[in-house]
């Protein structure tokens, strides 16, 4: 697995680009289309989008079903070709740990080790204003 921590993702100078969404199933989906076209518009390969479509949808999901609000996504490609993407939520408390074997019986509770194994790094970070921001990178 890799780096979990709980600082932020540093910012550099390139693409930013946010979008806030609705504490509602079709915003995972509305979190697919806007970093594909993020990463399609900043160039980055299909394997890239992909992946950070799926893992921002991830992150997107969990906001609204644990965080209980609607998320807002924002993503940036650093002069330094990284992808950061971080998903906020309202709520201040802290990730579960990750289980690296989940039972094969448990319906849920993939997200953040989906996140762990496909992500060049994560984290979270208290959010300004309260609440939190669950990040990734991708090494574009």
């Amino acid at each position: 697995m890799h780096r979990r921590d709980q600082l932020g993702a540093p910012s550099g100078l390139g693409v930013v680009a946010s979008v806030a969404l609705p504490a509602d199933a079709r915003s995972a989906g509305r979190s697919r289309a806007f970093i594909a076209q993020f990463c399609a518009s900043a160039g980055l390969t299909g394997e890239v989008r992909r992946t950070a479509s799926l893992l921002t949808s991830e992150l997107v999901t969990n906001a609204i079903v644990h965080g209980h609000s609607g998320p807002k996504v924002e993503a940036e490609l650093g002069s330094d070709r990284v992808l950061r993407v971080a998903v906020t939520d309202d709520s201040p408390s802290v990730l579960p740990e990750v289980d690296p074997e989940p039972q094969p019986s448990i319906e849920s509770g993939r997200g953040l080790l989906i996140v762990s194994l496909l992500a060049s790094r994560w984290g979270f970070r208290p959010a300004p204003g309260g609440g939190k921001a669950v990040w990734f990178e991708l090494d574009g």
